[in-house]
């Protein structure tokens, strides 16, 4: 169960100790990616300390327990990328009553997770030149559009890391597509074929 804790509660523990709690540092990024959780272990409080809304239906959230404690960063949408990160505190007990630790030093932000490859993909793909003439391709999140000169061909499809899958249409026909890019985009290997039948096809292209 996701248990939000206030960042106040930590500053009245900090205020009440005579020595500087033991403090760590977390973060968690999601950019349409369902959700993506950070295991930050055992520490007697965590707290939010930082949150930038993806959109309507993104959320951070701190969970688990003292003994395992867990940063949650939720964003169902591709826009903009949902940033989450915690602060958590050491404390020890002594008469029931917490006290900070022997201070160390402030352990460096845990870094955030990388984003998925299609996330640094280029705004504006090619031109390249393939098995069906020249193909331009332009992407907005997730979605990739183009057109390519051999039977005034569009293709429409959505960007998952490095490979793109969607369909194809030109004046004879229209069908699906695979493509998959190499690392800096400047070229791909892929598969096409008609209608809903498996893509098998080649369709490569490059700069």
């Amino acid at each position: 169960m996701l248990r939000p804790l206030s960042l106040i509660t930590l500053s009245l523990w900090a205020c009440t100790s005579s020595a500087a709690p033991d403090i760590s540092f977390y973060q968690a990024s999601c950019d349409g990616c369902g959700e993506q959780r950070v295991e930050m272990g055992s520490h007697t409080f965590c707290a939010l300390s930082y949150v930038h809304s993806g959109g309507f239906n993104s959320a951070c959230a701190i969970g688990g327990s003292p003994k395992a404690w867990r940063l949650v960063a939720t964003d169902p949408d591709k826009g903009e990328t949902q940033a989450c990160a915690a602060i958590c505190m050491d404390l020890e007990t002594v008469g029931g009553e917490p006290v900070a630790v022997s201070p160390r030093p402030v352990a460096a932000p845990k870094p955030a997770v990388a984003p998925a490859a299609g996330d640094f993909a280029p705004k504006v793909f090619g031109p390249y030149q393939t098995d069906f003439g020249t193909l331009s391709m332009r992407r907005e999140g997730s979605r990739v559009t183009g057109t390519y000169t051999h039977m005034d061909g569009r293709l429409d499809g959505a960007l998952n890391g490095y490979t793109l899958t969607g369909r194809w249409t030109q004046s004879n026909g229209e069908g699906r597509l695979v493509f998959r890019f190499n690392q800096d985009y400047s070229a791909f290997t892929g598969v096409w074929s008609y209608g809903d039948a498996n893509p098998e096809q080649q369709w490569n292209g490059s700069r």
